[in-house]
């Protein structure tokens, strides 16, 4: 028998699979000499019988190191990341890198597109004119030493046996092995190199982790694999039953973390991004992590970086200002006095994608200017009338049907979820 052969057959019998052999089985992926039937009977046979964390983190380990791994002057530490495992409204990132990097932390981003109803950071940063998330290594890395953060997209150079891996876990109905997404998620992120990995973990109706057990065990592998390879992690588990902010949208998510950014933005997305901001300095041996990055929202230090990145990469945040609206506003008014709130993540995030925020196949054109915004947060007391957000649309027909299931999915007069449920450190 050959090398791939003896792990199918060890995996298919739950037994343990060496380090060695994982790095052929990983490294075979990426060459192209395992055939996609034999990744895709490996993929089956660790959903069914698990990884152990030895195999989890020798799996991470051979992905990342199937392909190129980012050095850095050790002059630039500390350097982080974040990874949020996806939600509706969720713009964190790109209030978070700037922000981190106002308080001294370096920021190299590699981020995603949107996938399934959650929205992705490179369409959204993509909708400021000219943004260029196509950098080159070389350039991602001078950029990171002169400004303190970049945000591109993944190139061919990391991970390519996660690329070959994650379109097969689709096929072979395997994405939810929390064990796949580990490997998948942090031999992206190893092969950036940071120091520090900061996760946040969604949990509730618009997250892939629909409840805490689920998020709870992601979380804990997540850092746990990390630090196992020489990382410093924490997760933390916040709420996704709702939009985060008060925007779902491409356009509307960016002006969004611009008012952030200005220091008057929504409360609850200020507050997750400064509490994720914040383990990335408890990690980086920063003092009065939180405190620093209120006076850095407060005095413009954190905006001037965002436009210096926007800059660098091409970006034009005055012709972004000026773009239009959509051509169709229809607005949501409440049905009734009461506490409403606000809208199920999930039927928003699925709403915006049909309405041309998101995708259904990877050549789909995404129209930036769609989407949902709130007026009031959600746990607002509001009286019948009261006008609660509004649907960006293309046309009249697509508007009233985004706001008939946003509306339906309405909830009134319930007790609020804590913003972060759980924080997980090793």
């Amino acid at each position: 028998m050959d090398i791939i052969t003896d792990i199918l057959r060890a995996k298919r019998d739950n037994e343990s699979v060496s380090r060695d052999s994982l790095y052929k089985f990983a490294l075979g992926i990426a060459d192209g000499t395992v055939t996609d039937y034999q990744a895709s009977a490996f993929l089956m046979a660790a959903y069914i019988n698990g990884l152990n964390p030895e195999e989890t983190l020798a799996l991470t380990m051979a992905m990342r190191d199937s392909g190129t791994i980012v050095e850095w002057d050790k002059s630039l530490s500390p350097l982080a990341d974040k990874h949020s495992t996806g939600g509706v409204g969720d713009k964190m990132s790109i209030i978070l890198a700037p922000l981190a990097a106002s308080i001294g932390i370096k920021v190299p981003m590699i981020s995603g597109r949107g996938l399934g109803h959650t929205g992705g950071t490179l369409d959204k940063l993509e909708s400021i004119p000219g943004f260029n998330v196509n950098l080159t290594i070389d350039q991602f890395k001078s950029q990171i030493a002169d400004i303190g953060v970049c945000m591109i997209g993944q190139t061919d150079e990391l991970a390519p046996a996660d690329k070959v891996l994650y379109s097969l876990r689709d096929a072979t109905s395997t994405v939810t092995s929390i064990q796949l997404i580990c490997a998948s998620i942090l031999s992206k992120k190893l092969a950036e190199n940071p120091d520090i990995l900061v996760f946040d973990v969604k949990c509730g109706t618009g997250a892939f982790m629909q409840t805490m057990e689920g998020a709870s065990e992601l979380a804990g592998a997540l850092v746990q694999i990390s630090t196992m390879s020489g990382k410093k992690a924490s997760a933390l588990i916040t709420a996704m039953n709702h939009p985060i902010g008060l925007t779902a949208g491409n356009t509307l998510e960016i002006q969004e973390s611009l008012d952030i950014l200005r220091n008057r933005g929504p409360a609850d997305a200020t507050e997750l991004t400064i509490a994720l901001v914040a383990e990335m300095a408890f990690h980086a041996g920063i003092q009065n992590g939180e405190v620093l990055c209120r006076n850095n929202l407060a005095n413009g230090k954190a905006m001037d970086i965002f436009v210096k990145m926007v800059e660098a990469q091409g970006g034009d945040i005055a012709a972004f200002e000026a773009l239009p609206l959509a051509p169709v506003i229809m607005d949501v008014r409440a049905s009734r006095t009461g506490y409403w709130c606000g809208p199920d993540a999930l039927v928003v995030g699925q709403a915006v994608r049909k309405l041309g925020g998101g995708r259904y196949r990877v050549d789909d054109v995404i129209n930036p200017l769609v989407g949902w915004q709130q007026e009031l947060p959600c746990g607002s007391p509001v009286e019948s009338g009261t006008r609660l957000g509004s649907v960006h649309a293309a046309t009249k027909e697509d508007a009233e049907q985004a706001l008939s299931v946003i509306a339906e999915s309405f909830k009134w007069d319930a007790p609020s979820d804590p913003l972060i449920f759980q924080e997980i450190r090793v």
